[in-house]
């Protein structure tokens, strides 16, 4: 196989695994916002189901963009590969603080951290190497992580604003 075609098929499988941990979170087993309010009731009082699907919509459409345009950015591909790696170690510290499995965990650890670190170490072993953008990318996805959190705050202003509960 082309390392080319190699290094290209890591960020497709991103997409995948982002895919999939979305499933896992929210489907089968399930569960994640609840868990999440119990981990972090402040920084999840005002998540809500619109705003984590549109959040878990983005990163998946995210990761197929990073793969699309592996080539021409391969700063984006590579913010969403360290977006997924720096979301697996907080389901891990999660789980680790509860004392029990916090959806997401397993997709993160079996799937995120290994596809995360070989995308990384593909750029670093290609002809287009650069330094400087393997750590603007691993800044630039810790930064993407916390995008729900500001969505949960302007929607706790707005709610507060309001004087809605937010409820319902």
């Amino acid at each position: 196989m082309d390392p080319e075609d190699k290094e290209s098929k890591i960020f497709w499988y991103l997409a995948a695994a982002s895919g999939a941990h979305v499933v896992e979170e929210y489907l089968w087993p399930g569960g994640f916002l609840e868990s999440a309010k119990e981990i972090a009731p402040e920084a999840f009082e005002h998540a809500s189901l619109p705003i984590i699907f549109g959040v878990n919509a983005s990163m998946i459409l995210g990761c197929i963009y990073g793969a699309l345009m592996r080539k021409r950015n391969p700063i984006h591909g590579l913010s969403m590969a360290s977006l997924l790696f720096v979301n697996s170690l907080i389901h891990l510290g999660a789980s680790i603080r509860m004392k029990k499995y916090v959806p997401g965990l397993v997709t993160g650890l079996v799937l995120y951290v290994p596809l995360s670190l070989h995308a990384f170490s593909a750029y670093k072993k290609s002809a287009e190497y650069k330094r400087s953008t393997a750590v603007r990318a691993a800044v630039q996805g810790l930064a993407y992580h916390s995008i729900p959190f500001v969505s949960f705050a302007i929607r706790g202003a707005l709610i507060k604003g309001s004087g809605d509960s937010g409820e319902g």
